[in-house]
């Protein structure tokens, strides 16, 4: 009977062990996993600035006014998989120009879908408001289609700086990520205050566009964003809900991954 109780109790021990030892992977596997997401949210947040300021300075310039452009688009890289609203506007923050596509005004053309190209941003390089301004002129294709049909859709791709060409991906490979953004294009009344900010985000990035021709009536614009859609690994394309893109739920990331951390912590630590 001794040598059948010391079996018992053997087995018992054997398989607290191996509870244990499975717990202890599970939580090394997941805490991997949240260390990995909190240095890209350190990362990211050491890039941001205090909305307040943003809205009452200006963005992007130095003490004596002289614009200044900041390029990190090597170092800086892509949100964590399978993070679609994130790398989408990733790839619009790290665009300077867009393919716009329009509905043709021109006689030779009329109605034709058509695309130009103009020069966008939506505020520093490293942290975006994920809003496409523009600077656009009333003498360029764009703004003709647009005086009679707002409707338009922008194509931003990864494929504008070094990160595809360091990987050796060709522009249409579907891992160097590009995004669609489709909306309305209005022009914004320089007497609001969304007009202020647009102007310091967008010259911001484009500081010689300050000093087109004045006859030439640029004025500035924005995409309202009513569609996106996203193709940045094989599969096809993923379509992003607006409101999540406009505000990437990146907190309720970390708290999945806080929560699954201590939970792990918990049954590794009870008996």
């Amino acid at each position: 009977m001794l040598r059948i109780a010391s079996v018992i109790v053997l087995c018992v021990l054997l398989c607290c062990d191996a509870r244990k030892f499975d717990a202890r992977l599970k939580h090394n596997e997941q805490w991997k996993e949240f260390e990995e997401f909190l240095k890209w949210k350190r990362t990211k947040q050491s890039r941001e600035y205090n909305t307040n300021e943003f809205l009452t300075r200006a963005i992007g310039f130095d003490d004596d006014g002289d614009a200044q452009r900041s390029d990190d688009r090597v170092t800086q890289d892509p949100p964590p998989p399978h993070q679609a609203a994130l790398m989408a506007r990733y790839v619009v923050n790290q665009a300077d120009w867009a393919a716009v596509a329009t509905i043709s005004t021109r006689k030779d053309v009329e109605t034709f879908p058509v695309a130009n190209l103009i020069s966008i941003g939506d505020g520093p390089v490293g942290n975006g408001t994920g809003i496409p301004y523009m600077y656009l002129t009333p003498l360029d294709f764009t703004a003709k289609d647009l005086v009679k049909d707002h409707r338009a859709t922008l194509l931003m791709s990864l494929a504008q700086g070094n990160y595809c060409k360091d990987k050796e991906w060709d522009p249409m490979d579907p891992r160097c990520a590009r995004v669609m953004l489709s909306g309305k294009i209005k022009a914004l009344k320089n007497t609001t205050e969304e007009h202020n900010i647009a102007k310091q985000l967008f010259f911001g990035r484009h500081p010689k566009l300050e000093n087109m021709p004045t006859d030439h009536e640029f004025f500035l614009a924005k995409l309202k964003i009513s569609a996106i859609a996203l193709l940045d690994h094989f599969g096809g394309p993923k379509y992003i809900n607006v409101k999540d893109y406009l505000h990437p739920p990146t907190e309720e990331l970390q708290r999945h991954f806080l929560a699954s951390y201590l939970l792990s912590k918990r049954e590794f630590i009870l008996p």
